[in-house]
């Protein structure tokens, strides 16, 4: 019982309207076809028990480490550390080596990423003796990878150099080899799947320039995003140790939980080795009682929850069965446009199926994302996720064909 008397319900011509909104969202579900979302999320059950359990009416707000153990606010920290640790473990974590976060999406898991790699460069720089003009750390990044890292790179004041990709849009190492300098930290940001083609950077190759040219320092930073959710649930082991940190040896990683994850709203995941936020002089505050090693103060505590609801639902066998439906579904619908004679492009691993662009009335009622490439001209491109059905796609082929201008 609230202390001051409010309506749970809007007036009725506001709920009529935010109503007819939801039925016009639910019925266009299955044709967000462009971005990689899927639209079964299956969370139906958590919201009830929201309900049932009157934690729909409840403030829940994670701050800080989740990892702290003495704490009297609010909070889900346990399934945060639950969900952290299960995706830890699917990315070759070891047990005893991991730290990591909820964040607010993708970009925000990239910002930890930049900055984490960034304090870490500078203190190892700091122990190395390098003078202040060699010291400052350099950021790396493909031309083909999400804008978000370039974006922050500026944001956070660090030298960036943009490398060449490759048609297919892979990072081309030879312009990194060029591109990178022997005298000055290099934070290297790895692309596990293009934002438009769906690409993997090569990272034994970056490795090997890396090797060669000797920078003093590296941290490497992967973004996957999407590939993050289904890379470690492959069948082929050597698909799934791109994403093994032992056996790979990157700092840190950010995926999305709002793509193959399946959260309904926008959350990431940052995981890095546990040493890495050692390095960044965080101040104390003693209102929140130590040290705050993440960039965001406050995060969802439903996020948490959701996100581990979203794990325990699924289990390993689920996401295994995921990974195969959408991984058959891709390869479906690459046959079916090269079948009716539509150039398509797809990457090995890769769910984004990229095409000649359909006309206007296909892009617009399957949401389809667009762009135009030097190599292949007017694109647009597909991300299958697990909603998709032969049905579904047999119905988006035949549009392709019904508004194909002659």
């Amino acid at each position: 019982m609230k202390t001051v008397q409010l309506k749970p319900f809007p007036p009725k011509e506001i709920l009529d309207e935010m109503t007819a909104h939801a039925k016009s969202l639910v019925n266009r579900q299955f044709r967000q076809m462009g971005y990689p979302f899927d639209q079964e999320v299956n969370l139906s059950g958590f919201y009830e028990w929201l309900k049932e359990t009157g934690l729909c009416d409840v403030t829940l707000i994670n701050v800080g480490d989740p990892y702290k153990t003495s704490w009297d606010m609010l909070e889900a920290d346990e399934f945060e550390r639950r969900s952290i640790d299960f995706l830890a473990k699917s990315f070759g974590f070891a047990d005893d080596d991991h730290w990591g976060v909820l964040t607010n999406g993708g970009t925000d898991g990239n910002m930890h990423g930049v900055y984490f790699g960034r304090k870490f460069l500078e203190d190892a720089a700091r122990e190395l003796g390098l003078p202040a003009e060699k010291a400052k750390p350099i950021l790396y990044v493909s031309s083909e990878a999400h804008y978000s890292v370039r974006k922050l790179g500026d944001i956070l004041q660090i030298e960036t150099r943009v490398i060449d990709a490759h048609p297919m849009g892979q990072m081309d190492v030879e312009d990194l080899r060029r591109k990178l300098d022997p005298e000055r930290p290099a934070l290297v940001a790895i692309a596990i799947g293009g934002t438009f083609k769906g690409a993997i950077d090569d990272q034994d190759a970056i490795a090997q320039v890396l090797a060669d040219v000797k920078p003093p320092v590296v941290y490497r930073h992967l973004d996957c995003a999407l590939f993050g959710g289904y890379l470690p649930w492959v069948e082929d082991e050597s698909v799934r140790n791109i994403l093994n940190q032992q056996a790979r040896g990157f700092d840190s990683l950010a995926v999305s939980g709002h793509k193959f994850l399946a959260m309904n709203e926008p959350v990431g995941i940052f995981i890095c080795r546990r040493d890495v936020p050692n390095h960044l002089h965080t101040y104390s505050v003693p209102y929140l009682n130590g040290v705050i090693p993440t960039i965001n103060c406050s995060r969802s505590g439903f996020d948490a929850l959701k996100l581990y609801w979203r794990i325990v639902t699924t289990g390993e066998d689920g996401f295994r069965a995921e990974t195969a439906h959408v991984l058959k579904m891709t390869q479906i619908l690459k046959d079916r446009l090269t079948a009716i004679g539509v150039k398509t492009y797809v990457n090995p691993w890769s769910t984004t199926v990229c095409m000649e662009r359909p006309a206007e009335e296909v892009v617009h009622k399957y949401a389809m994302a667009c762009g135009e490439d030097v190599n292949f001209g007017k694109l647009a491109h597909v991300v299958v996720m697990q909603f998709f059905t032969e049905e579904l796609i047999e119905e988006f082929v035949q549009d392709v064909v019904k508004y194909r201008r002659p």
